[in-house]
């Protein structure tokens, strides 16, 4: 018994080590040889796949390459079936395996199968396989050209002028290129160009296309219909005037002004054509007087200026310049001496100069200064005329009129002219007044100042002066 336990504690440690080694042995043998049997089932898997895909690469064909399909080809796309484009996997029950492995049960299974097949989305496409049919369908060189070519858009006469304005400014308001537009096309329907190529080629002069940029600038800072007419009458002579004529100098600068003028100094102007430029021949009567004065001078007394500064500024813009004193009773009896200098006749002596003699119209009009008679006439420049129309060929009957329209002198001295114009029109007295207060009675115009009163009058009375003599 003690030689058991000796020999036990001797050996025993040695036999467990054995065992313990035999027992990692076996554990090894075991896991190799499935991890053989494993490898060994792959192998044998592989070979299919491998050879069911080889033989996918021979029958492959590219989509995008043009080729003629042989006959062989044919043949072999023809007797394929379904089941060669079927993946050979192993027989196994996926039923089985899935609920095996805990994924799905079998109760799951049957009902996904049993749901109907469901539509392809809109997104979903059979792409068709590439035949010569469909080879020869394929757009041409010159059909993909067309295709690929947008026309441009058409860009009118007007547009380009517009862009002008457009580039010359950065920044703008909404309303500006608007209003650009508008007066460009107004500009241009008042030239009668019959098509957008002859504006064209008027544009294609630097000094035009400089000119209505003026217009635009002009237009745009005040919108009115006064300056919009007065811009397109500058602008016309701009384009239709030789560049050699003193006109055409003169409309340049008239539309580089008027950029920075205001009603106020165009209204000036006018006045001052109408009242020392200008006279009217009607003027003779108490009634052409107030039709005068109501249709010619009170339009263009709404923002007549009365301060010194905008004077200064039409000077320094060269429409006026500095003269002596002109009081405004002195204009009217220079301009209407028939009507202001002189009292007239009586009827009596009428009668005697014209013995009877017949005529075909009224020679005679009350006087505006007295309870007198006086001919028809503002002044003897006149009286030649008035005779032709009366019918008056003797010339001493002739000579007689005019000594008479001419014999009594009126006394200013000892009348008051403010009381004449005061029965002619109140707002007569009121311009009188104001115009020997204003530096207007000093003023002369130049060209410039001319051109532009001209204007003015034109777009406000709608009727054109002859200010031609001062340019010949």
């Amino acid at each position: 018994m003690d030689g058991l336990i000796q020999l036990s504690l001797q050996y025993g440690p040695y036999v467990v080590v054995v065992g313990v080694v035999l027992l990692f042995l076996l554990c090894c043998y075991f896991l190799f040889r499935d991890g053989k049997s494993n490898q060994k089932h792959t192998e044998q898997q592989m070979p299919n796949y491998e050879e069911y895909y080889k033989e996918r690469r021979r029958n492959f064909q590219n989509p995008y390459a043009v080729k003629k399909e042989s006959e062989t080809d044919d043949m072999i796309w023809e007797e394929m079936t379904p089941s060669d484009y079927t993946m050979p996997l192993p027989a196994v029950d996926a039923t089985d395996w899935n609920e095996s492995q805990g994924i799905v049960s079998k109760e799951l299974v049957r009902a996904v199968s049993a749901q109907p097949l469901e539509e392809a989305d809109d997104a979903t496409r059979i792409i068709p396989k590439i035949t010569e049919e469909l080879v020869s369908e394929e757009p041409t060189t010159d059909e993909i050209v067309a295709e690929e070519t947008v026309a441009p858009e058409i860009v009118s006469i007007i547009d380009k002028a517009v862009a002008q304005y457009v580039a010359a400014f950065g920044i703008l308001n909404p309303t500006s290129e608007t209003t650009a537009k508008y007066i460009t096309e107004y500009v241009f329907s008042q030239l009668g160009a019959e098509s957008e190529e002859e504006i064209a080629t008027l544009l294609e002069n630097i000094t035009v296309q400089e000119a209505l940029l003026q217009v635009q600038k002009a237009y745009v800072v005040n919108p009115t219909e006064w300056l919009r007419d007065m811009l397109a009458d500058a602008f016309c002579d701009v384009v239709k005037r030789p560049q050699s004529s003193t006109w055409y100098l003169v409309a340049v600068d008239a539309l580089k002004c008027l950029v920075n003028m205001q009603k106020g100094h165009l209204q000036a102007l006018a006045l001052s054509l109408i009242v020392q430029y200008s006279k009217n021949s009607n003027n003779y009567s108490l009634e052409n007087f107030q039709h005068y004065v109501e249709k010619y001078l009170e339009p263009l007394l709404s923002e007549l200026p009365t301060s010194e500064d905008m004077y200064q500024q039409l000077e320094y813009l060269r429409c006026t310049s500095a003269s002596g004193e002109v009081l405004f009773e002195q204009i009217l009896r220079n301009s209407y001496p028939l009507v202001f200098d002189y009292r007239g006749f009586t009827m009596e002596e009428l009668e005697y100069v014209m013995q009877n003699a017949p005529v075909r119209v009224s020679i005679s009009v009350p006087s505006l200064n007295s309870n007198l008679m006086k001919l028809s006439a503002v002044d003897e420049y006149m009286l030649p005329n008035l005779f032709q129309r009366a019918g008056i060929t003797d010339q001493d009957t002739q000579q007689a009129l005019t000594g008479l329209a001419f014999s009594r002198a009126f006394d200013w001295d000892n009348t008051s002219f403010e009381d004449v114009l005061e029965h002619i029109s109140p707002v007569l007295l009121d311009l009188c007044q104001t115009y020997n207060r204003i530096p207007l009675c000093r003023l002369n115009l130049t060209l410039l100042g001319l051109y532009l009163g001209r204007s003015m009058v034109k777009a406000t009375i709608h009727e054109d002066f002859d200010i031609s003599p001062w340019f010949s």
